[in-house]
């Protein structure tokens, strides 16, 4: 007994009720609080009142029972480690079969615990996370399929089989070339292609839908990466037919155009060859806030963002020399809400003798369109519960930094830090407090930030922090201080008053060629390093 690592008990049963430790080995003095002058005492001699009942309850459950007994615990050792424990409870008996003692044998499972609530979190995150792009997917307005790297349908959103006519299940396995309308079948097999090569344009295309009607639309392949690696598509497919209508109404007689534009939701505007405004369908009032007579005689797209104007007149000029059109997403603005995402397109018009006349422009409001992306932006790169950036906003902006700071012959610091005995707080209190001690600690630790240093959640109770223009250990060591003195003011949360103290591990860059991976792994080292020698402390890793 005394030569293996596990803890080892051998408790007498004076009775079903009374159990006294009468042996344990060293391993059990070595990581629990007992000592020698506990041999022959009781539960409730011993340990707490709580602690106690549990363990009368375990072992009465195993003389009772006469078979052995197992469960899983956690405990704290005499340095005030947290251990989780698997126990297994072997009922001894006599010739006459009376239970005289309960051998139990007390085996260390903290890594395997950690390995699984550590699995577990990341399950729930990507559950959570994998149901905002759901939402998000489901209702875009636009047709959106999703292709394997041969180009096959593996799936679309509502709107994709609204677009197509088919059901899902009538499509999907089947190229999406089969749905192309037969004389541009060549160039979609191009354009696709392209864009397995890396190269992501827009192509007009006609499909055919489930009742044969031909469909004008403008695609664009979205690479899926979610490893980095390319394995699919999103094919958003946009229904061009409305606008192709009004171009086609225009070019066949302006009085018919301007039926129909001005009842359709979208704007539309002709410009000359010099810029000039020669008309504005209504629709731009209830859209933009302006009166087209407002409009009218106005310098050329005085309504355009100053940072989006040269994009504009590229593209306006570039289409009137190539007869080519045109898509842009720009800022407009709004008489009411200032610059609103919008999107143009633009068709150029040609006279008898192919000399450019008109450009028609439709511009619509995207603003919702880009308030969904901003949010697929934020759940891929900020923590939902503090909105600090995460890990992976953190590791791609540390790398930019790294390589910034190889040519400017500058150092970078890593501080990986946790909250002291964080599980306690949960388990006492619940995990809705939980949380809220780490929104306010992640509160608190982005007010000790400034510059260009960066501090983001990593996960848990565990943070890091990237100190930029790190000129020394003393500078950083301020940085630490700084974090030390905010976080002594108690946490109040819930009515609760609570007091939270931190390890910290620090590792630097200085001359050596080394990864952000490789300093947070050195600085987490260092923060196990304080947290095991004296908690509510930092550590600095050696080079």
């Amino acid at each position: 007994m005394e030569g293996i690592k596990e803890m080892v008990f051998v408790i007498k049963v004076v009775e079903e009720d009374s159990f006294i430790y009468e042996f344990f080995n060293t391993a059990v003095m070595e990581k629990t609080s007992l000592t020698s002058l506990s041999i022959g005492r009781t539960f409730h001699e011993v340990h707490s009142s709580k602690l106690a009942s549990f363990l009368q309850e375990k072992y009465r459950e195993a003389v009772q029972s006469r078979q052995c007994v197992v469960y899983e615990d956690s405990f704290y050792s005499a340095g005030k480690q947290l251990f989780y424990s698997k126990t297994h409870l072997t009922p001894l008996f006599d010739e006459t079969g009376k239970c005289i003692q309960v051998v139990s044998l007390v085996k260390d499972v903290t890594d395997e615990k950690a390995t699984e609530l550590k699995n577990n979190g990341i399950r729930e995150r990507l559950e959570e996370n994998s149901a905002r792009y759901r939402a998000l997917y489901e209702s875009n307005a636009g047709a959106i399929f999703t292709v394997d790297l041969k180009g096959d349908i593996t799936g679309g959103n509502p709107t994709a089989r609204q677009l197509s006519g088919y059901l899902m299940k009538e499509i999907v396995g089947r190229n999406f070339v089969d749905f192309v309308f037969s004389e541009d079948r060549l160039l979609a097999q191009q354009h696709f292609l392209a864009a397995v090569e890396g190269e992501f344009k827009d192509m007009r295309l006609n499909f055919t839908s489930k009742s044969a009607e031909i469909m004008g639309c403008l695609i664009k392949f979205i690479p899926i990466s979610p490893k980095g690696k390319i394995t699919g598509f999103y094919m958003v497919v946009k229904d061009m037919t409305e606008l192709d209508k009004v171009a086609s109404l225009y070019e066949a007689g302006e009085k018919n155009f301007q039926i129909i534009a001005e009842n359709v939701h979208d704007v539309i505007v002709l410009m000359d060859h010099q810029k000039a405004y020669l008309y504005l369908s209504p629709s731009i009032e209830s859209i933009y806030g302006y009166k087209a007579s407002h409009i009218i005689g106005q310098k050329p797209f005085f309504n355009v963002h100053p940072e989006d104007v040269p994009a504009i007149t590229l593209a306006f000029d570039e289409a009137a020399k190539s007869g080519t059109t045109y898509l842009l997403q720009l800022r407009l603005l709004h008489k009411d809400r200032g610059w609103v995402w919008s999107e143009l397109n633009g068709t150029p018009v040609y006279d008898e003798k192919k000399r450019f006349k008109h450009m028609v422009m439709v511009a619509r409001d995207i603003s919702l369109q880009k308030e969904y992306e901003n949010q697929l932006m934020h759940f891929a790169y900020f923590d939902s519960l503090t909105e600090l950036p995460n890990r992976r906003y953190f590791q791609e902006y540390a790398a930019e930094q790294m390589e910034i700071h190889d040519k400017t012959q500058k150092s970078l610091a890593v501080m990986i830090l946790d909250i002291d005995d964080f599980k306690e707080i949960n388990d006492q209190w619940g995990h809705e407090i939980g949380d809220a001690v780490i929104q306010e600690f992640g509160y608190r630790l982005s007010t000790c930030i400034h510059g260009a240093n960066m501090a983001a959640r990593l996960g848990g109770d565990e943070f890091v922090i990237l100190v930029a223009n790190a000129e020394g250990q003393e500078q950083v060591a301020n940085v630490a201080a700084s974090i030390y003195q905010t976080m002594e003011k108690p946490f109040n949360v819930k009515d609760l008053s609570l007091q939270v103290s931190i390890s910290m591990g620090i590792a630097f860059s200085l001359d050596e060629k080394i990864t952000i991976s490789a300093m947070m792994k050195r600085a987490d080292m260092a923060m196990y390093k304080a947290k095991n020698q004296e908690k509510n402390s930092f550590q600095v890793s050696p080079t």
